[in-house]
């Protein structure tokens, strides 16, 4: 099994903005679209442009380089970008700092919001429907919201409004959200994907799961779980690190707790450790490998059945250890 240890989960010590766009789903944006990565070191975020994603190789992307380590990236519905930049910071760069990023590589963020008291070492990060950023606690087992008014209060030292503590889950890194609001969360260590119900997300408090998946038994339908994405159908796909393996869980398969096998598994051999996991409005499924440092991108007709289909696009990336990704605005 695949080994991978970073420096922001234990036991050393998420863009999804929730509105349908052109009638795609999360991460998701019209016209053109960039790809946004985020890395755990030396890398900060970078930015592909659709055309260089159109074709396999080596392209140089734009970096955002302000700060290395970065773990958790989102944009919000103004097209800023928030970004988890520490154990208990995240930071916003207005889309004036993103367009200029081949001329200033390094901007300062306009806003840096901490929480000293209540965050101890946030990791993947996402907006719901009305403009709440939601952050994961890797530490604490925890998920923060940062409502949209603290968010517009600029800089700061805050307490999330909502802090849930997740029951059950030991190894959180990644918070997405269904249609309805509900948010779904992977559990790295316990290798098992867990839904909270929107109506468990209005208040604090320890929340048992209202579904939780688990491994089918066959030690490759979940294993090492990383990023988690919807489809614009509601079906939810899991980049599989320990078993290198992409899965699809159909819609109906997320009504309820159990062990189900998923309805598509790509096991591609170019599958490297994949852990990041985004979706483009053309429905292309690409998926960030660890282990080996390359983008891939998977057409709508390929994620139709099980099999070890070839990749249209490969992209060698000039930085490993990527974290959460997500397509965004093209600047």
């Amino acid at each position: 099994m695949n080994n991978r240890t970073f420096r922001g989960r234990r036991p050393v010590a998420a863009v999804a903005l929730l509105i349908l766009i052109c009638g795609t789903p999360l991460h998701a944006w019209c016209g053109n679209q960039n790809l946004w990565v985020s890395f755990e070191s030396g890398g900060g975020i970078v930015s592909y442009t659709s055309s260089q994603l159109r074709k396999s190789g080596m392209p140089a992307p734009v970096q955002l380089s302000t700060f290395p380590f970065v773990l958790g990236l989102a944009f919000d519905k103004s097209q800023n970008l928030w970004a988890d930049v520490g154990h208990f910071q995240v930071v916003r760069f207005t889309p004036a700092q993103l367009k200029n990023l081949k001329n200033d590589p390094s901007p300062t963020p306009g806003v840096i919001i901490t929480s000293t008291s209540s965050l101890n070492n946030i990791i993947g990060c996402n907006f719901d429907q009305k403009g709440n950023l939601w952050m994961v606690d890797v530490s604490a087992d925890t998920l923060n919201e940062i409502s949209k008014t603290q968010l517009a209060a600029g800089s700061g030292d805050i307490t999330p409004v909502i802090v849930i503590t997740l029951s059950g889950i030991n190894d959180p890194n990644f918070v997405t959200f269904d249609k309805a609001g509900n948010a779904w969360v992977d559990d790295e260590a316990d290798t098992q994907i867990a839904e909270f119900s929107a109506s468990q997300l209005r208040s604090s408090g320890t929340k048992e799961p209202a579904v939780l998946l688990t491994d089918d038994g066959s030690g490759t339908s979940l294993s090492t779980p990383g990023e988690i994405v919807f489809d614009k159908k509601g079906n939810l796909w899991v980049a599989n690190f320990g078993s290198n393996t992409v899965v699809e869980y159909a819609k109906g398969q997320l009504a309820r707790s159990g062990n189900p096998t998923p309805t598509v598994k790509l096991s591609s051999a170019i599958l490297e450790g994949p852990f990041g996991a985004a979706f483009d409005s053309k429905g292309d499924l690409v998926i960030a490998n660890v282990n080996s440092g390359t983008i891939v991108k998977f057409t709508p007709n390929q994620l139709k059945t099980s099999g070890a289909p070839i990749p249209k696009v490969a992209v060698t990336a000039t930085v490993t250890n990527d974290y959460q990704i997500t397509f965004g605005p093209a600047f």
